[in-house]
């Protein structure tokens, strides 16, 4: 029931089939008196009596991944889904480097990282898979028809001098220059492609994909050979929802969403579609089929009507939009792009996609911004960009389309919504929630300077606290942490301007300005964890990434962490349902609040003192 082990290279020439060894760990134990293994098996035993959702309650330390896997083990494929990155880092280096885990078989485990094009270099053009002028990823435009020509020249299935305008140039005939690009399509298409051969698979959908693989060597697409040959995929929840739309994830026996309340929290994310970006891009498209040509030609036509009369829109429902026709024709193709991985077409799609089975219930609101005197495309007039944002408060089809695309959906988390709010905001009725590890580990201290004040946006505007008081506190809280200390600020304006630290001369306080640098340059976390700086300001780090023990010793929390009402969603919900807006919104801030804090007690014996200017941060209940 439970395969774990540590690692153990093996420099011998009798290492068997494998180069390493491995030493055997047991399961934790957990404070109510169950292992890992126990909730392995309860989850397995609720899968086999037929629960399609599965829920693991587990805090921070309670090797949920560890339990993913060992459910995995019991399965043909699985997929496993995390928020960010730093968690897909995290399986990888742990289960693929210190770790292994072994199948009923006795062979290991096989477990892929599926990442974006940025953390790979390009082998053909240099610097990382995502450069712009590489021939899998450049645009297609005016601008870049020299470099366009260059590659066709090197691709000897076509005649070079068949290739003169812009509209001559499509993604077959570009990306082929380069012998390692292998897209994955359809299995049905023959490309205009020399040296590849088929790897097959099945999509979520039933649907028959292929890697039309050619020669190895760039570490992008080769990764996707896992969609055929690994046990388990370990998915960014952004690319999983990608895959899953477009039909070309692989279909797995199993799905397990790690910090799931995090994903269920994203259904109510406004999604922004860039009609101008999308008229760019279908221009570079030739679809194989006829009836295919045609639909993109309605599509072109209804896109253009759109952007011809388009004007600001507030807030309408979707379907009295004018976009609206256009996103039904758009979620009818969803296979225009699918020579293109990365045509923005198929970023659309998805969108669209997602709100297809809402429309009743979907909003949408249209922005327009100048962007000057730049030829227009099509009618060559001033240059606008209209954007156009989504979202619906039916986040319980949401849900439900995901769950009848796959079999069995396990999700984990540290702070689970509670059950009304699953039951009231996502319609899930049928669900069985299994404990891990339920007690906080650590000791956690709030630590109060005695000048905290209520900082709500009704005390603001009452008087109760100005913005130089608030700034005070917080400086007095900064003053008073015991480094090292991480600042969880919750909003950039929670931190002073750079005008306001002339005035006010902070001793302890980064300024907006200077955050917004630091976490460009991307590197602070790093220097955080490896103690090279005492302080660590971030808008980053509450989920993923932890620092226990001496890492962190003081947690500064800039304000109590409601969500922003002024978004969209939380609007709209507010006003045609204002009892599920106030479950939802309170529930979402405390799970974040805990999240927050957790980052600094991942072990017993791991302590953290919190504080904040916020008195609702320090009276919320968690901790002593």
């Amino acid at each position: 029931m439970w395969s774990l082990y540590n690692r153990i290279d093996d420099c011998s020439d009798n290492g068997g089939i494998f180069n390493y060894s491995g030493k055997p760990l047991s399961p934790l134990r957990f404070s109510n008196g169950k292992t890992q293994e126990d909730v392995v098996r309860e989850v397995l035993n609720a899968i086999n009596s037929g629960k399609k959702i599965v829920f693991i309650k587990g805090v921070c330390g309670s090797g949920k991944s560890a339990i993913a896997l060992n459910l995995a083990r019991h399965f043909k494929k699985t997929s496993i889904v995390v928020p960010i990155k730093s968690l897909q880092e995290q399986y990888e280096k742990d289960y693929t480097k210190k770790k292994f885990i072994l199948k009923k078989d006795s062979n290991p485990l096989k477990i892929s990282v599926i990442k974006g094009r940025a953390n790979f270099p390009c082998n053909f053009c240099g610097g990382s898979a995502d450069n712009p002028k590489a021939p899998c990823v450049i645009e297609i435009r005016e601008k870049n028809l020299p470099l366009l020509k260059e590659y066709v020249s090197k691709n000897p299935l076509v005649d070079e001098e068949d290739f003169e305008r812009v509209l001559d140039f499509k993604r077959m005939n570009v990306a082929a220059a380069c012998p390692h690009w292998s897209p994955i399509m359809p299995s049905r298409i023959n490309p205009k492609l020399n040296g590849y051969s088929k790897k097959e698979y099945e999509s979520v959908f039933g649907a028959e994909f292929a890697i039309f693989k050619r020669k190895p060597g760039c570490p992008y697409y080769d990764q996707y050979d896992s969609y055929v040959d690994s046990d388990v995929l370990i998915f960014n929840s952004k690319k999983y929802l990608l895959e899953m739309a477009i039909g070309r994830k692989p279909k797995t026996e199993l799905d397990i969403i790690d910090e799931c309340d995090e994903f269920l929290d994203s259904f109510a994310t406004e999604r922004k579609i860039n009609l101008s970006r999308l008229q760019k891009a279908l221009v570079s498209l030739e679809p194989p089929t006829k009836k295919m040509r045609s639909a993109l030609k309605e599509i072109i036509s209804d896109l253009n009507e759109v952007l011809l009369n388009a004007k600001p829109v507030d807030c309408v429902k979707l379907k009295e939009s004018k976009i609206y026709p256009l996103f039904e024709r758009i979620v009818e193709n969803p296979y225009l792009a699918e020579e293109e991985e990365d045509n923005y077409y198929n970023f659309v799609f998805e969108a669209a996609k997602s709100f297809e089975s809402i429309s009743d219930e979907t909003y949408v609101s249209l922005e327009v911004f100048d962007r000057g005197p730049q030829a227009n495309l099509f009618s060559g007039s001033r240059e606008v960009e209209v954007v156009a944002t989504l979202v619906s408060i039916n986040m319980a089809q949401k849900l439900k389309d995901i769950v009848d695309a796959n079999n069995v959906l396990v999700m984990m988390s540290g702070t689970l919504h509670s059950e009304e709010v699953l039951r009231d905001i996502f319609g899930i009725d049928d669900f069985v929630v299994i404990e891990a590890e339920t007690m906080q580990p650590g000791d956690i201290k709030m630590y109060r300077t005695g000048l905290e004040k209520n900082c709500s946006y009704a005390s603001f505007k009452s008087g109760l606290i100005d913005r130089k008081t608030y700034l005070k506190i917080l400086d007095m809280c900064m003053a008073q942490a015991k480094p090292p200390t991480l600042v969880h600020v919750s909003a950039f304006k929670d931190l002073p301007s750079e005008d306001e630290n002339k005035v006010y001369k902070f001793e302890n306080l980064i300024t907006q300005e200077k955050l917004r640098e630091l976490q460009k340059n991307n590197n602070a976390v790093e220097k955080f964890s490896n103690r090279e700086i005492d302080v660590l300001f971030t808008t980053k780090c509450s989920r993923g990434l932890d620092f226990p023990g001496e890492k962190c010793n003081s947690i500064v929390i800039t304000r109590f962490p409601y969500p922003n009402v002024k978004g969209l969603f939380w609007k709209i919900l507010r006003e045609e349902q204002p009892e599920k807006f106030m479950e939802f919104y309170l529930d979402k801030a405390r799970r974040e609040l805990i999240q927050k804090i957790s980052r600094g007690v991942r072990y017993v014996g791991d302590s953290v003192e919190v504080l904040s200017p916020d008195v609702r941060v320090l009276n919320s209940g968690i901790g002593d």
